[in-house]
């Protein structure tokens, strides 16, 4: 199962987590977990890369976080599309994944 978790603070997104592999499909072949980490990838190039907002963000197989010291306009846009797309993508998906959203005081 794959856990994500947003994290908001003053209602406003500040990061992101995805642990584990979905396992709807055998490796290789699970589109699902596919989906996920392509989006999530695409966010944290949007966020770092083309709006050069500093992030700390972790890569490791079966873990993607991203974490914004001060959330900018254009990092709310692309956090909260990627949390709109992970949503959608997951409505279905209940068994496979699971989708959280934390705030942090």
């Amino acid at each position: 199962m794959t856990k994500i978790f947003f994290t908001k603070k003053d209602g406003r997104f500040v990061g992101f987590v995805l642990s584990g592999h979905t396992n709807k499909a055998e490796f290789g072949n699970d589109v699902l977990c596919a989906a996920i980490s392509a989006t999530s990838q695409m966010a944290v190039c949007g966020i770092t890369e083309v709006a050069n907002v500093s992030a700390d963000v972790v890569v490791k197989d079966g873990f993607l976080s991203l974490k914004i010291q001060t959330p900018t306009p254009e990092t709310d846009l692309i956090i909260e599309t990627l949390y709109q797309t992970l949503l959608s993508i997951c409505k279905n998906e209940k068994k496979f994944v699971k989708l959280e959203v934390k705030n942090d005081y």
